[in-house]
């Protein structure tokens, strides 16, 4: 089966592997996962917004269900994570609006 939708790359420039990027993920400060999660929650919103105005009647609730999930319990998840590590990891974004 061809893949059609070309503009939705595999792997990221750099990563022969998702797992490879996984992992670095995985090990990079909780303040930057928080930052990285809220970041793909606007861009599945903003995706689905697109979908939706292209008639794509499927994908876009999902994708707004995708979006919600990250900015809601992901989001939450994440947050009792950043804030027990508070005391032992420094959160780079603190002075950032988008914290």
């Amino acid at each position: 089966m061809k893949d059609k939708c070309d503009k939705h790359p595999v792997n990221i420039r750099g990563y022969n592997s998702i797992e490879k990027l996984a992992e670095d993920i995985g090990r990079l400060n909780y303040f930057s996962n928080k930052k990285l999660y809220g970041l793909l929650a606007e861009i599945y919103k903003r995706q689905s917004k697109e979908d939706g105005e292209r008639g794509n009647k499927q994908l876009s609730p999902n994708l707004e269900e995708l979006s919600k999930a990250l900015s809601g319990p992901v989001a939450k998840a994440i947050e009792k994570v950043c804030k027990t590590c508070q005391k032992h990891m420094k959160n780079p974004y603190e002075n950032s609006e988008d914290n």
